[in-house]
């Protein structure tokens, strides 16, 4: 392949914002490879989603990020297509649903960092060991659970809080071979698993009392995703950087206060 193409692999890759970052990336010319989980997708309808805007087809993949075998056949299949691999988003999050102090189980936690965080560092490693070179860029994705109460959300939220300490510290590890670590995260992204998270009440909520046009937009994480891994931004590393807009600054009460006429509060 050409030596300009490069190859993206993005775990869990046909839906939501991870079926944006590949439509984004395809755009650029670069190889996409796409993660999904069993019975989630026909694969003729991804494809046929790409090549139906002119964009090269991606290569599917059926893997379980946290299993071995899985992710060896993945890279192993890499190597022998491509053989090479500059860009890896490690975009499959799990957490289960805790709506009391009660759904706390230690097993479901770890199973949690499992799925959402271990593979930062496992498909890292196996890409070096299968292929032969890490990825220049590993890519992560947050959200402001860390820092504020989201129902429903602990789980996700811990997970995303332990990325990004994560990243520091293989940008440490990881110096001398160059490899560039970053966490980007957003504001809410309103997306099915968003809302199957939080409830979708909350979503008619939103809408009825956010301000209008400060939504962060799939296509807009995409674009930050393909900006952060282009080259033009390298000397960042180990960061977590944060889409929203600005609206963060604005958010909470007191902006319910100062727009409570225009809101009907």
């Amino acid at each position: 392949m050409s030596d300009n193409k490069r190859v993206v692999l993005i775990t869990g890759g046909t839906k939501g914002i991870g079926k944006e970052m590949g439509l984004m990336f395809a755009k650029h010319g670069d190889q996409v490879v796409i993660t999904y989980g069993w019975g989630s997708i026909e694969e003729e309808d991804v494809i046929k989603e790409y090549t139906s805007r002119g964009l090269p087809a991606p290569m599917l993949k059926q893997a379980d990020v946290i299993n071995n075998e899985d992710t060896t056949e993945l890279l192993t299949e890499i190597k022998n297509k491509f053989g090479r691999l500059d860009v890896f988003i490690s975009n499959v999050a799990f957490s289960n649903l805790i709506k009391k102090v009660d759904d706390y189980n230690e097993g479901n936690l770890l199973k949690s960092i499992e799925y959402s965080c271990w593979p930062m560092i496992e498909y890292t490693r196996r890409a070096k060991e299968i292929i032969g070179a890490y990825p220049k860029y590993v890519l992560a994705l947050s959200s402001h659970g860390p820092d504020r109460f989201h129902k429903n959300y602990d789980y996700a939220a811990a997970t995303k809080s332990l990325n990004e300490v994560l990243v520091k510290y293989l940008t440490y590890h990881f110096y001398d071979e160059g490899i560039i670590f970053n966490v980007l995260r957003t504001r809410p992204v309103i997306t099915d698993s968003l809302t199957s998270t939080v409830g979708k009440e909350w979503k008619e909520f939103i809408e009825k009392y956010d301000i209008p046009g400060t939504h962060v937009e799939l296509e807009e994480v995409a674009k930050v995703v393909y900006m952060m891994t282009s080259g033009l931004m390298d000397a960042v590393r180990g960061q977590t950087l944060i889409a929203d807009k600005g609206y963060d600054f604005l958010e909470g009460l007191q902006r319910l206060y100062i727009d409570k006429d225009e809101l009907g509060l």
